[in-house]
Formats: C-alpha cells, sequence, structure tokens
C-alpha cells in the first residue's frame, strides 16, 4: 500500500468516526425521489438474496444495507473500515434482535477463507477506496465468493457526471464531481469534511470484474430518467408515478441503464466446471 493510498483510508475512517452518530440522520435525504433511490437500492439487493443465503455486506456504515437483509438471509457479516459505524449497526440489530456478524478491516484484504460467502453486497463504499485498491478489492470479493455465488454492488455513475454535476440524493453530502470528492456539510459540530470519492462507469465495472473472474448479469440504472428532470416536473404525482413505472420495467435495458445517477450491479462467480 502506498503512503498517499494509506493516507486517504485514514482520512475515510476519521471523517466517518466523526459522523457516525448522525450519519442515519444524513441518509437518505428528504425528498420523494430520495426515497425511490434508496428504495430502488435496498429491492435491488433482497430480490436477489435468499434465506439460505450467507452474506457478507462490505462498507457497511451503520447497517442500512445489512439490517434489511438480516431480515431475509440466512447469515450476515457487516465489515467497515471504521469502528464507530460498527457501533452503530450493531446497536440497531441488538434492537430488533437481529443476529449480525460485525468485523472491522480493509476491503483490499478481507480476513474472511475462501468460499466463505453466497452474496457480497457493497452499496456506496466502493466508491472511498482508493483507485489503486480496485482491483484488490475484486479479486477479494471474488476469492470469497462460493461459485455461483454473486456482487451486488452498488455505485456512482461516472456517465451521468459526465453530463451533469447534479446531487440527486440526499441534500447534506454533496459530489463535488470536479475535485472527486463527497463533501459532508452541516454537521452537527459545524465542521466540512471532505473525503476522496471514485465514481464507476459501466465499461469501468465490466473490467473490473472480468479482470477479477467475474461475469456481470445485470447492470442497472438508478432513477434513469428522474435524474434527468427537474424538481418541479417529478412534483407532479401522476407524472412522477409513471416515470417510476417506467423506470422499472426499462431500467436494466441499454443505453438507458447506463444513463441512471447510480448504478446498480449483478455479477456471478462462475461454477466450478463439472
Amino acid at each position: 500500500m502506498t503512503t498517499h493510498t494509506h493516507r486517504q483510508k485514514d482520512l475515510i475512517a476519521d471523517i466517518y468516526h466523526r459522523i457516525a452518530s448522525e450519519y442515519d440522520d444524513r441518509i437518505p435525504g428528504f425528498t420523494a425521489l430520495d426515497a425511490t433511490f434508496s428504495d430502488t437500492e435496498i429491492s435491488f439487493v433482497l430480490d436477489r438474496v435468499g434465506p439460505e443465503d450467507q452474506v457478507l455486506d462490505l462498507g457497511c456504515g451503520t447497517g442500512r444495507i445489512t439490517l434489511p437483509v438480516a431480515r431475509r438471509a440466512g447469515s450476515v457479516t457487516g465489515f467497515d473500515l471504521t469502528g464507530s459505524m460498527l457501533e452503530q449497526a450493531a446497536r440497531k440489530a441488538g434492537e430488533e434482535n437481529l443476529q449480525v456478524r460485525f468485523e472491522q478491516g480493509d476491503m483490499a484484504d478481507l480476513p474472511f477463507p475462501d468460499d466463505s460467502f453466497d452474496v457480497v453486497v457493497s452499496v456506496l463504499a466502493l466508491m472511498h477506496v482508493p483507485p489503486a485498491d480496485h482491483p484488490a478489492v475484486f479479486a477479494e470479493i471474488r476469492r470469497v465468493l462460493r461459485p455461483g455465488g454473486r456482487l451486488l454492488l452498488g455505485v456512482k455513475n461516472a456517465v451521468f457526471e459526465r453530463f451533469s454535476s447534479a446531487d440527486r440524493f440526499a441534500t447534506v453530502d454533496i459530489t463535488d464531481v470536479e475535485n472527486k470528492e463527497l463533501v459532508f456539510t452541516g454537521t452537527q459540530g459545524g465542521a466540512e469534511f471532505r473525503a476522496p470519492w471514485h465514481s464507476f462507469s459501466p465499461d469501468d465495472l465490466k473490467r473490473l470484474t472480468a479482470v477479477a473472474g467475474l461475469v456481470p448479469v445485470t447492470i442497472r440504472g438508478n432513477i434513469p430518467i428522474s435524474a434527468w428532470l427537474a424538481d418541479s416536473v417529478l412534483d407532479n404525482g401522476d407524472l412522477a408515478g409513471a416515470v417510476r413505472t417506467l423506470e422499472a420495467l426499462l431500467g436494466d435495458l441499454p443505453p438507458l441503464n447506463h444513463l441512471g445517477y447510480h448504478l446498480l450491479v449483478e455479477a456471478v462467480k462462475p461454477a466450478v466446471p463439472s
């Protein structure tokens, strides 16, 4: 690991330590579009998780995805760089009497044996991983997946950013596209924090999965129509409903899926030949 990469990880861990207690009040935002965005993410994951699956949630944070998965899967492990975020997740899991294992560490060096999980989930977290570590993270995901296992990934879409710097999800954590940073504004202590932030195009994801030996089977654009419409248009309930229906029908189909604000990806580890 280079000194620069190590410093980036330390910075990210420190920022999330500072905002852990308020994180759940910052995400997912306050508008109907925020709710649709978050619901689409969670549905994408839950539709691909079964009651017998052993699931690893990488970059689980305070459990926004981990807890819904724990209500459905056979077992869940939440993994994150920041201990304070894991403490929040563990507290919430305890309140619901959910059996979730939590571990702290680095996604580029997972402390799990080969072929440990049926599903690996990572929503939003990969965007904080330094680019130099991307190949290692995807290689580690493949290693810990069982043959036939699935990677379920959510990331910001670099194609969208080529056309627009608009933020379409949440209001206090702002994506600074030009400087490739996530800016945490309006924190309880009044400070502003900036964390490195890396988006991915569909081609980036195809390359990273292919090099790691994973096969992408679905690339879905999250809010691929809504993201391009003015808020005033989406305030019309009937029109917004029609847009949501169309997005649900066409979100998997190119080129529309490549234009979403975020990308949701399913990739599979090939089964061992018989």
